[in-house]
């Protein structure tokens, strides 16, 4: 079986640029977009049109919201994984999966709220900051599509990324704002609660959005 590993060099939380804006990642991206033929324009650090161009292209290759925004999935996918093959253990080795057999999440915006089930059974239920009037959280039905150990800064100490433009559940460094409608649009909890959720949902868990 093959492992495909991704060793980052910056945590995922300090990837946020606006326009014309200056960060030495920026350089990094455009280097990476100048491998893959994506980007013709100077390594100048700076978040221009013809990089949001280049990032635009990337997204679309990869089948991912051509928003031309660099979201941490777009940086993940833009970085080149390591890919090991390992050996299967026996069904008796195996490390133990505690991932609930039939996990789902509801997040209700109007009680901010997120109750994670395991089918029509409530399993865990907490308090969760969601998005400002002008950001709204999306109401919709999502899956788990990304998961990330210890991403830092405004995500906490996880990630649990949706399949829709940039949104996830996550963890905060400003556990008292939890329960406000604070965010851009993502879920953030109190560490210590994503902490739990994170080993009890895997990849294509659903997450359903209410008001």
């Amino acid at each position: 079986m093959n492992v495909r590993t991704l060793y980052l060099s910056h945590r995922l939380a300090s990837i946020a640029f606006e326009e014309e804006s200056e960060h030495p990642l920026i350089g990094e991206i455009q280097q990476l977009l100048l491998h893959k033929n994506l980007y013709e324009g100077p390594i100048h650090h700076k978040y221009d049109t013809e990089t949001i161009r280049g990032i635009t292209l990337f997204q679309e290759k990869e089948n991912l919201p051509a928003t031309g925004i660099v979201d941490p999935i777009t940086y993940c996918r833009l970085h080149q994984a390591i890919t090991t093959s390992i050996t299967t253990l026996t069904p008796a080795a195996k490390r133990a999966d505690f991932s609930l057999s039939r996990a789902n999440i509801l997040i209700t915006t109007s009680s901010r709220q997120l109750t994670l089930f395991n089918g029509n059974t409530p399993i865990h239920q907490y308090s969760v900051g969601i998005g400002k009037l002008t950001t709204p959280t999306p109401l919709g039905n999502y899956a788990i599509s990304l998961k990330v150990m210890n991403p830092g800064g405004v995500l906490g100490t996880r990630w649990l990324g949706l399949n829709y433009d940039s949104y996830g559940i996550h963890g905060t460094n400003r556990p008292w704002l939890i329960g406000t409608m604070v965010s851009n649009g993502c879920i953030r909890m109190h560490n210590q609660n994503v902490e739990q959720l994170y080993p009890l949902v895997k990849m294509g868990t659903p997450v359903y959005i209410r008001n």
